[in-house]
């Protein structure tokens, strides 16, 4: 249990008020008193509270910005009914939160957004960042006096504070792995990628192709198509792979394209016989898993994603507090037809 002031003033014989100031830097406390203070504080791992930070801040509050790429799509649409609910319990505490949803993931969009929350006086900016150099450079300019968090997405040589979300690298081994499975070690396999500016995308496609070359020689596997997040595409894509490949056993579709892909073997009447993947635990993805056509879901914590980077942010900006690691790794949950 967390050490209270109450306890820290009673191990450094002061009053409670005595202990808030020297914590707080507001009053006058004798400098002796205040190291004492602090240190049996940091000795107890005292953590600050931060609704009475924010309380301390009232005249001089907190503002942050969150930018969300490709809210279009079901989950990142999930991810940013996530950040809104978090940001209206910041909101009452005095902070304010500003919001810019974009659809798709395009670099110089977020690049002014991020210009239009700068010249709004944001302190902090969390955001699901395009793979672009342009962005990446940004980041780290921005990183020398803010703290910067990416969620879903990640530029890891960025410079920016800590990354939230799934380890997409390993959710493209474990698909793999459960292909395999599905397959019973043999046969062939279509990669549905997304967006080419996206880390996270490619991540999956990149550590679906590595587990299978290193352990699942069985599985021979089609060249990734791209449908950017588009369910037509995704349907046209697996339409025209059955029908240049009709010994196709398995697809794997790494990004938003999961209901194009479900048409599409629910059309072409093959259901149950061509094995399906899919990420996301969203109520059309489960609908289908329970109507057999998605074999697995990988989910990645929506809600993670969506109030944890906002958190993070807070602390640093409120305590100075930084993140234990540099990465936030969601569970990767498994979901079929057992436990939808």
């Amino acid at each position: 249990m967390a050490v209270t002031l109450a306890e820290i003033a009673a191990l450094a014989g002061v009053s409670r008020g005595t202990v808030d100031r020297a914590l707080n830097d507001r009053g006058r406390v004798d400098p002796k008193v205040a190291a004492r203070v602090r240190r049996i504080a940091a000795e107890r791992g005292y953590r600050p509270n931060r609704a009475g930070r924010m309380l301390a801040r009232a005249k001089n509050p907190i503002r942050i910005g969150v930018i969300v790429q490709s809210v279009e799509t079901m989950f990142m649409h999930t991810v940013f009914e996530e950040i809104e609910r978090a940001s209206v319990h910041f909101t009452t505490t005095g902070a304010e939160v500003l919001v810019r949803p974009l659809e798709g993931v395009d670099a110089q969009q977020q690049l002014d957004v991020i210009d239009e929350l700068l010249e709004a006086g944001v302190q902090g900016i969390a955001l699901s960042p395009a793979e672009d150099e342009r962005v990446r450079a940004r980041i780290q300019e921005l990183s020398g006096r803010m703290p910067v968090v990416t969620f879903n997405s990640d530029l890891p040589d960025s410079g920016r504070l800590c990354y939230v979300g799934v380890d997409n690298f390993a959710c493209g081994r474990m698909s793999a792995g459960l292909m395999d499975l599905l397959l019973a070690g043999h046969g062939e396999v279509l990669l549905v990628a997304g967006q080419e500016n996206n880390w996270s995308h490619q991540q999956r496609v990149d550590g679906f192709q590595a587990e299978a070359a290193a352990n699942f020689p069985g599985l021979s596997l089609l060249p990734p198509q791209t449908c950017g997040d588009d369910q037509q595409l995704a349907h046209d894509i697996v339409c025209r792979a059955v029908q240049e490949h009709p010994s196709l056993r398995g697809v794997y579709v790494s990004v938003n394209g999961q209901l194009g892909a479900c048409d599409a073997l629910r059309e072409l009447g093959l259901q149950g016989k061509v094995h399906l993947i899919c990420h996301d635990l969203i109520p059309a993805n489960t609908e289908n898993v329970r109507r057999g056509l998605i074999d697995f879901l990988i989910d990645q914590d929506a809600a993670l994603q969506g109030a944890r980077p906002i958190e993070l942010l807070m602390d640093y900006l409120l305590a100075g507090e930084k993140p234990e690691t540099d990465r936030i790794l969601a569970c990767i949950d498994i979901r079929n037809r057992y436990n939808v």
